[in-house]
């Protein structure tokens, strides 16, 4: 029912088996590979995959990494779909494409997509200090928002171009991108953007990917209400990262482990949703355990 990102675990590992194995002892028979994985470690797991050893639920780009990218310095944005020079978007494309490539390998259903950015200076966690001072946050947020908007034009438009090259070939092989709703307001998409990239893009070419802990993040900030994006977009609502958070910043815990009642969500999500458990360190295996038993009694 459930898959576990390997976003868990894959800093303590050097090796594709011994990353999986330590993932399968929780009791998952299912993973999503998140993007700091080496093309050998999914090489591994590609071996394990035609043994029936494990399954891949889903790709989060970029996976695996190109051979120049350090797994230290690893990010779904080193090269940006957004980015306002060609080459950078152009490369951006085609590591994307590699990402669908192996979720095709791998018997894989999605790749998890972050869209891009704006290139200006991120202030998401100015608001989160400010969210206690009423007069400062609002003068804030309004900055943030007019910075945002007086420069995403370009940018914009890149990732629309791009997405123009990743469908039809996403849809060649049989994987669903997933645009996933994110943390930092710099980032692409917010609502309204996604709402643009959909109109764009019909239902059955391109997917949505929520991220609970995102989302709640723009919700406690007074910038979307979280809620607002399931209702627009469960329709297209492929898969779901699942992962607590505390306050305005601390997210990625355990389910069940923070401040966040995932009931709220349960109307959204279907029993073809693509349930993927999004921890980081330092949960530990029996946070998981419980975060297991916890989401399958609301699911």
């Amino acid at each position: 029912m459930f898959s576990l990102s390997t976003a868990w675990n894959s800093e303590l590992h050097t090796n594709g088996i011994d990353m999986v194995n330590q993932i399968k002892a929780i009791g998952f028979d299912t993973i999503e590979l998140n993007f700091s994985l080496t093309k050998s470690m999914v090489d591994e797991v590609l071996a394990l995959v035609k043994k029936g050893a494990i399954k891949v639920s889903s790709l989060h780009n970029i996976c695996p990494l190109p051979d120049e990218i350090e797994r230290a310095k690893a990010s779904p944005d080193y090269y940006s779909l957004s980015s306002c020079s060609e080459d950078v978007r152009r490369h951006a494309v085609e590591v994307t494409k590699n990402t669908i490539l192996y979720a095709s390998k791998l018997n894989a259903e999605a790749v998890v997509l972050h869209a891009g950015r704006i290139e200006i200076k991120d202030r998401t966690r100015e608001l989160s200090a400010a969210v206690n001072e009423k007069a400062r946050f609002e003068a804030l947020r309004k900055k943030v928002m007019e910075e945002r908007t007086a420069k995403k034009k370009d940018y914009f438009d890149s990732v629309i171009k791009s997405l123009g090259e990743l469908v039809p070939y996403a849809r060649s092989l049989g994987i669903a991108i997933g645009i996933e709703n994110r943390y930092y307001y710099r980032e692409i998409p917010i609502l309204e953007e996604l709402e643009e990239i959909f109109r764009i893009f019909p239902v059955g070419e391109l997917s949505y990917w929520h991220d609970v802990g995102h989302a709640e993040v723009f919700d406690r900030l007074g910038l979307v209400r979280h809620m607002d994006l399931l209702e627009r977009f469960s329709h297209r609502l492929k898969g779901i990262h699942l992962h607590d958070i505390i306050g305005t910043i601390e997210d990625h815990k355990a389910p069940g482990s923070g401040t966040f009642d995932f009931r709220r969500i349960k109307p959204y999500v279907n029993k073809e949703t693509l349930k993927v458990l999004e921890p980081h360190q330092p949960a530990t295996a029996d946070e998981i355990r419980r975060s297991v038993k916890y989401l399958g009694e609301i699911f």
